[in-house]
């Protein structure tokens, strides 16, 4: 069983552009690897995964969006070396090929708990399929000319899952002081918050306004060449967890070690959050974890954790129930509503504001709360199936 600290690092990723099509054009590249020269590539890709890839941008490919150039790019770059980092391989050769390649490119949404994807090749009468599942690297099983040559066995292609205990917030500060001592994940958070922060600046040649987080989580979907760290499976999540804990962090003049484990602390309980409603979700990861995840980074620099459970309800009573429409540049305005009001809450919690558990969707405390929300996210997908049919009207156009 996996230590706490390995999952946390595990939670922390690297990429180059939305994480979606990076997840698309890893599979294919995979699949080229066992067979060249396709004459036609077919992908079964799950709704969510599909709509957060549909009109992202796609970093180095000069304008290219979505997900049959996220799938034609990755299988002509054929190369799995960089991971969620894929498209740093990506080229003027490539993309020559790509804009010349006679490939058939064939998309169908499934319905999928999970994330989902898979690609296959025909040429003349052979065939290759790669399976990636639940998680954006997550190769599950490779296939040639029907017979299975890689299969990870299905206990370990699990989300991640955290224990019950670990969400009650009167633990969190031992917990993040038990995990500064592993160098291994101090290490992963300062490159973290290091390429974040360079994210910061260049997006600040789009705004210079929004905590720092709309310029980046901008510049990242519109498929600027931009390096991000993410927390939990998602680039716009690391960002909004990362940056305006650093910004605050700076505003009180914080030693690095109080601001490293602030940004741990924030991109725990992001992780936790997202481990209930799973890394590929209906619901808006942004606004139900990662800016609930900055408003305990700086409880924690302002060591005022026992108000976490009141100000996370001021919070999510003021954005709770915000879905998922797709991964662009509007994701950018989610980010920063979200971490705003995710320190307006601070503010209104410290002032002595409180909303009783009463209200609507609210728990007793912070993980009653939570179980609450996933009880609407049945109807949650329901939204999901009408995004899909909208997108496929503009594919149409």
């Amino acid at each position: 069983m996996k230590t706490l600290a390995e999952r946390l690092y595990e939670m922390v990723e690297f990429s180059l552009g939305c994480t979606e099509p990076a997840a698309i054009a890893f599979n294919t590249a995979h699949l080229s690897k066992y067979l060249e020269g396709a004459e036609s590539i077919e992908i079964e890709i799950d709704r969510m995964t599909f709509k957060n890839a549909f009109n992202a941008g796609i970093p180095n490919s000069k304008g290219l969006t979505g997900t049959k150039w996220a799938a034609l790019l990755g299988y002509l770059i054929s190369d799995t070396s960089k991971g969620l980092e894929i498209f740093q391989l990506l080229n003027d050769e490539i993309l020559k090929k790509a804009v010349s390649s006679n490939i058939k490119i064939k998309i169908n949404v499934v319905e999928k708990k999970h994330l989902y994807i898979k690609s296959s090749a025909k040429k003349a009468n052979q065939t290759a399929e790669v399976v990636s599942l639940k998680t954006h690297t997550g190769i599950s099983r490779i296939t040639k000319n029907g017979k299975v040559i890689f299969y990870k066995k299905p206990e370990e292609e699990e989300e991640v899952e955290f224990d019950k205990a670990y969400y009650n917030p009167n633990i969190w500060e031992d917990l993040i002081d038990e995990l500064y001592l592993n160098q291994s994940l101090r290490d992963r958070f300062k490159k973290a918050i290091e390429i974040n922060m360079k994210a910061m600046e260049f997006g600040k040649r789009y705004s210079d306004e929004g905590l720092g987080v709309f310029g980046a989580v901008y510049a990242r979907m519109g498929g600027d060449n931009i390096e991000v760290a993410s927390c939990a499976g998602s680039g716009n999540k690391g960002l909004t967890a990362t940056i305006p804990v650093v910004g605050y962090a700076k505003t009180i003049q914080a030693q690095e070690e109080e601001t490293l484990k602030a940004v741990m602390m924030s991109c725990l309980i992001t992780s936790l959050i997202t481990s209930k409603f799973g890394f590929v979700s209906s619901t808006c990861g942004v606004v139900h974890a990662a800016s609930v995840g900055l408003i305990a980074g700086i409880l924690y620099l302002k060591k005022r954790l026992d108000l976490f459970d009141t100000i996370y309800k001021i919070y999510i009573e003021g954005v709770g129930g915000v879905f998922c429409d797709g991964a662009k540049r509007g994701c950018a305005m989610k980010a920063l509503s979200s971490a705003k009001m995710a320190l307006e809450s601070i503010k209104l919690g410290e002032e002595g504001v409180k909303i009783g558990f009463e209200d609507g969707f609210l728990g007793k405390d912070f993980l009653d709360t939570l179980e609450n929300l996933m009880k609407y996210d049945p109807y949650f997908k329901l939204f999901d199936r009408e995004t899909i049919e909208i997108l496929k009207k503009k594919e149409k156009n």
